[in-house]
């Protein structure tokens, strides 16, 4: 006798295996979102660590000179702060990273039911980039630490000055290939969503990395004051923290529900 919950096999819907099944995901699918909301959080502080000082001027840090826009900006805030500083600023991101590879769970669940060919994808680019994130962000210690030493050393010699350069091109080669993956994961996500007949109601296409972000380049450049300053280098960090709130707020109320 059939039972009445199977589908039959000719069923299309029957070849679309689901990524994770639906039965007893919720105690997971909680935890994946506390697991990226506290990652989020421990990354956000990294960055104020990092990130967070007052930029210093050229007229303080000679080596300035050698670098514009965002490298430069990076750097100004990092010429300022103790090794202290700068080391427990990149352990916190380098340490919760594994939080992250968890909470990746949520774009997994996000296109439930689409069929595996659709969603796969996505899925592998998002969680890729974040797998590449920690590397990024720690390298940012090696990178301020080799400007500090130039600096304090005083010394002239032309292969001492251009080690930052060098570690400087090295971190941002994999920050590259992370905003690319995220932002070629985010689009595909967003289409899917935007679909509809995912887990996720239409409106929340906004919830992936690259909406995400720029929201939180919105939040760092407008902020105004000392908290300003703290958040100067906290647009990913802040991303991540809207994007997991939103993810978690949304399917901790339905499963719940």
């Amino acid at each position: 006798m059939p039972r009445a919950t199977s589908l039959p096999d000719s069923d299309p819907a029957s070849a679309a295996a689901p990524l994770i099944p639906h039965t007893g995901s919720l105690p997971a699918l909680r935890l994946a979102g506390l697991a990226g909301i506290l990652a989020s959080a421990a990354w956000l502080v990294g960055d104020i660590l990092l990130l967070g000082k007052p930029m210093g001027s050229p007229d303080q840090y000679p080596i300035l000179h050698s670098y514009d826009g965002m490298a430069r900006d990076s750097l100004a805030a990092m010429l300022p702060a103790s090794t202290t500083r700068l080391a427990w600023g990149a352990l916190l991101g380098v340490l919760t990273g594994p939080l992250y590879l968890y909470a990746c769970h949520h774009f997994r669940h996000a296109l439930l039911p689409q069929p595996r060919r659709l969603a796969l994808a996505p899925f592998l680019l998002l969680t890729a980039g974040y797998a590449l994130a920690p590397f990024a962000h720690g390298s940012f210690f090696y990178w301020g630490q080799a400007a500090k030493a130039v600096h304090e050393s005083g010394a002239d010699s032309a292969a001492l000055t251009t080690l930052p350069g060098d570690l400087a091109t090295v971190l941002f080669i994999p920050y590259a290939v992370l905003l690319a993956l995220w932002g070629v994961g985010s689009v595909w996500l967003a289409v899917l969503v935007l679909r509809g007949g995912t887990a996720l109601p239409r409106w929340m296409c906004i919830a992936n990395p690259l909406v995400c972000t720029l929201i939180g380049t919105l939040v760092t450049k407008l902020w105004p004051g000392t908290v300003g300053t703290a958040l100067q280098g906290a647009a990913l960090s802040i991303a991540n923290l809207l994007l997991f709130s939103l993810t978690t707020a949304v399917f901790w109320r339905r499963k719940a529900g």
